[in-house]
């Protein structure tokens, strides 16, 4: 998620500068308005939700909302997205989250 103008966070997308910085993950199903638990930075496990990433591998903010919005794999590579790592894979559907702060834009 990202911190919006609103004072809430929203799903982090890479498609736009203000969207694209990542500060957080949502580690529960949280409806709109709603509270609910985010993780800053450490491990998160989901054996449904997660997609089954190659272990050691990049974890990217998506490139497109979809669906529940988690990490990616490939980076975000058409010309105006925005590219930030968000963590690593550690398992197949397990991940060390740690947001860097260096957010580059595809050109």
């Amino acid at each position: 998620v990202y911190f919006k103008s609103d004072g809430k966070v929203w799903k982090a997308v890479a498609t736009a500068a203000a969207t694209s910085r990542c500060v957080a993950m949502c580690v529960a199903d949280v409806s709109a308005n709603a509270m609910g638990p985010f993780l800053l930075k450490g491990f998160a496990r989901f054996n449904s939700a997660f997609p089954t990433w190659t272990i050691g591998g990049v974890l990217y903010t998506p490139e497109a909302e979809v669906g529940t919005n988690v990490p990616e794999q490939a980076a975000p590579d058409t010309d105006g997205d925005f590219v930030q790592i968000v963590g690593y894979a550690i398992s197949a559907d397990a991940i060390y989250f740690c947001p860097d702060s260096t957010v580059v834009e595809v050109a």
